[in-house]
């Protein structure tokens, strides 16, 4: 039985996606946005991870820091079909160019994930707590959440840490 749930992280974008659609007028719908968003991404990439086989101990280890938890997928491995249906190992870090909106250049998952480092409110306290959040638009985030989610079901069976 698995401790992180996709299912979950999926629902959690679904109902970031449904507030959206409800409106994003006031502070508390964005913020709504922004939470549910961050935190499918968080859950979506624990379970991945728990997914490769990394011990649990290790993923609770990294709380909600979503940066770690991306810096760990990365060492881990999916298959890919490169060239002629062939398929090739190559790194989960294949995940932090996914494009996430084709309007802005730097609208990438890693670049999204990472957001802190260029000014983001610290995720989750930054987003749960304080007058205002400071992140990338919430329509973004969304988008974000639910690429995850994809990402994660297109590479769920192949999904391993990468060998020594």
């Amino acid at each position: 039985m698995s401790t992180y749930k996709l299912a979950f992280s999926e629902k959690l974008a679904e109902a970031a996606q449904f507030v959206m659609e409800d409106g994003l007028e006031d502070e508390g719908a964005r913020q709504t946005v922004l939470y549910l968003s961050r935190l499918s991404a968080e859950i979506s990439l624990k379970a991945l991870l728990e997914k490769a086989g990394v011990p649990i101990e290790m993923i609770r280890g990294r709380s909600h820091d979503l940066m770690k938890l991306l810096s760990d997928l990365s060492k881990c491995q999916i298959q890919k079909n490169l060239i002629h249906g062939v398929p090739y190992w190559i790194s989960a870090s294949d995940i932090r160019g996914q494009t996430v909106d084709p309007r802005f250049g730097n609208a990438t998952v890693g670049t999204l994930l990472e957001g802190e480092k260029v000014g983001a409110s610290k995720y989750p306290n930054g987003i749960r707590y304080g007058e205002v959040q400071k992140d990338f638009p919430a329509e973004i985030l969304c988008r974000m959440a639910k690429l995850i989610v994809e990402w994660a079901k297109q590479h769920w069976e192949t999904i391993r840490v990468q060998p020594t």
